[in-house]
């Protein structure tokens, strides 16, 4: 008995360390954005420029398509949401996001053919080229994209998302790849941008969501809407859309 008391008696610091950090934890400003896989880089840039500004670090969460509506669902720490409008209007169905939340938008994200920038002409023509898969994971199927634009390569490689196109056309795995504009890096040329007629353009928005708890997320929302965080998006691939 003198054991499990000692043992107790010992617990009670840590216990208490806990549940200070806990309400430290509560009572941070910092705040949490759950945004589509292919939107962290562009919106980290904004985020950097947000603490800048305010002080208040913001931590992007990059998620894969289909699973940041189940992910909220399970009341997962966020405050912001970033996806595609139907997710959105589906998280507003939902009741993750309210009908009058705080939101702003709309970007779009372009879907390009692209290659590096060292690959010759004829190799991009010839060589395989590396398309997303339908799944969780994306937000298109590469091999519809591409028929619909009318391009027919003799050799396609299904990926998992966009991070593995990536990879391949890194690795030399492939001549080509489908990516969204937001995934362009200085090694990358655009061989071909796909039309609207090639698939639905992808438009994203913003909302704060039911699970938020930090204080003011709505000042985030309004920076996303000025110029300075356009411009940034822009930067970064994402255009304004009306």
């Amino acid at each position: 008995m003198r054991t499990v008391r000692r043992r107790l008696l010992q617990a009670v610091p840590v216990l208490a360390a806990v549940a200070t950090a806990a309400a430290a934890r509560a009572a941070t400003t910092d705040l949490v954005v759950a945004c589509d896989t292919p939107l962290a880089r562009p919106l980290r840039a904004v985020a950097e420029a947000f603490a800048a500004r305010s002080g208040v670090r913001v931590h992007v969460f990059r998620t894969p398509p289909g699973l940041i509506l189940p992910q909220l669902e399970r009341a997962v720490q966020n405050d912001i949401v970033i996806c595609t409008l139907d997710r959105l209007s589906r998280a507003v169905e939902g009741g993750i996001v309210a009908v009058d939340a705080p939101r702003t938008g709309n970007w779009r994200n372009r879907l390009v053919l692209v290659a590096r920038r060292e690959t010759p002409v004829a190799a991009v023509d010839a060589g395989p080229v590396a398309v997303t898969d339908v799944s969780a994971a994306t937000e298109f199927d590469g091999v519809a994209a591409l028929a619909t634009a009318g391009l027919f390569p003799q050799r396609i490689i299904g990926a998992i998302d966009t991070d593995e196109v990536l990879f391949l056309l890194a690795t030399g795995g492939a001549a080509s790849g489908l990516l969204h504009t937001s995934d362009l890096s200085p090694e990358l040329q655009v061989v071909r941008p796909l039309d609207d007629a090639a698939y639905p353009p992808l438009v994203y928005a913003a909302a704060v969501t039911k699970l938020a708890r930090r204080p003011n997320p709505d000042a985030f929302i309004r920076f996303l809407a000025g110029d300075e965080a356009t411009a940034l998006l822009r930067a970064h691939g994402l255009e304004k859309w009306s």
